[in-house]
């Protein structure tokens, strides 16, 4: 006998689809394993009851579950109308002692035909019981195999976790030569009460608020390799936030920011550096002092310095393996942007002092 499905939701067998779905989700609230506690009783029965829901909330599949059902019912009253015995009319009271049964055997030959006409009947009501068991358990297997295919469609798919970025400034000494850095990073875990499902019991999770996920902290240390470039990305693998239904978590993607100095560049083990000067000091010439490597250098302008000139310094590049690189300096003549009057004066007088336009061709 199969399950009654209309039992099981609580509702009448001409309950529309509005009703199954109203008793459907009042089951759900109050017999979810989540709820009524995750014991194999509590699965089983739920089970049961979202099999009666996708069965009676499916047009097609509940026209096919009553059409069984009702099968089953002609079954159990039989496949036939039963035999009526045929009796001769009897004018004759029974007398004292007899009985209504108590009639004269029929002659041999309409008992083998009474015979003969039984074994026929017994056999077709055996075939038409094999075709119909055949036919309900074919429907059966049926409506097995949609259901589980149904089951299949509703497993959820994995996520992955989401990538996380974040920014790291290192000095120009620790961009040259690599350093380690302590991160700290932000992660959204699920819930460890909720576990996501954001209600307990009907209620707002208390501990994460009905978010289903809380936020943490973890210290983490990121080695930064040498020779690293202003707006780089370094990726850490599997340090994002996590994954659900077995997804794989995301990464960790580290964009650096060169302290004072985005113009950084390398060749090899030596180090591109652009250092402004002011025009006097391209004229002038002199010494000239700025940061690098934690430590003050100071270098010498040729005099007449002209713009993009280049000027190398050893020894104050990247290191690796006992060797160091060089230090090339490339100068950029800077116009200030404000000046003074007395400043604008004196360009006035170089103006009325120049010879010849520098825009002159030389012959």
């Amino acid at each position: 006998m199969q399950k009654d499905y209309y039992k099981i939701l609580g509702v009448a067998k001409n309950a529309t689809t509005e009703d199954i779905k109203k008793a459907y989700r009042r089951l759900v609230h109050k017999c979810h394993p989540d709820i009524a506690g995750n014991t194999p009783e509590i699965i089983e029965k739920f089970k049961e009851i979202t099999e009666a829901y996708e069965t009676l909330s499916s047009p097609q599949k509940r026209e096919q579950y009553d059409s069984i059902a009702r099968l089953y019912e002609y079954a159990e009253k039989g496949s036939g109308e039963p035999k009526k015995e045929h009796k001769k009319p009897d004018s004759k009271k029974p007398e004292s002692g007899s009985t209504a049964n108590d009639d004269p055997p029929p002659p041999p030959k309409q008992r083998r035909e009474n015979t003969f006409s039984k074994m026929r009947e017994e056999a077709k009501n055996e075939h038409a019981k094999n075709i119909f068991s055949d036919f309900v358990n074919s429907m059966i297997n049926r409506n097995a195999k949609a259901n589980k295919q149904s089951q299949k469609k509703y497993i959820p798919p994995k996520v992955d976790g989401k990538d996380i970025t974040t920014e790291v400034t290192l000095s120009i000494t620790e961009a040259i030569n690599g350093t380690e850095r302590i991160v700290n990073i932000l992660h959204m875990e699920t819930c460890e009460k909720c576990r996501g499902r954001k209600f307990i019991n009907g209620t707002i999770c208390p501990e994460c608020g009905g978010a289903g996920e809380k936020s943490k902290y973890k210290k983490l240390t990121v080695k930064i390799p040498p020779q690293v470039k202003h707006n780089s990305k370094i990726r850490v693998e599997g340090e994002g936030n996590k994954g659900y239904n077995g997804g794989k978590r995301g990464d960790l993607y580290l964009v650096i920011k060169i302290e004072n100095n985005a113009e950084i560049k390398y060749d090899g083990l030596n180090v591109l550096r652009t250092i402004p000067i002011e025009p006097y000091e391209a004229v002038l010439g002199g010494y000239i002092t700025f940061e690098m490597n934690g430590s003050s250098i100071q270098m010498k302008l040729m005099p007449n310095t002209y713009n993009g000139q280049k000027y190398r310094i050893s020894e104050q590049g990247a290191e690796k393996d006992g060797k160091k690189g060089d230090l090339i300096v490339t100068i950029k003549i800077d116009i200030p942007k404000n000046i003074s009057k007395e400043e604008r004066d004196l360009y006035e007088k170089l103006k009325l002092l120049s010879k010849r336009s520098i825009r002159e061709t030389s012959e």
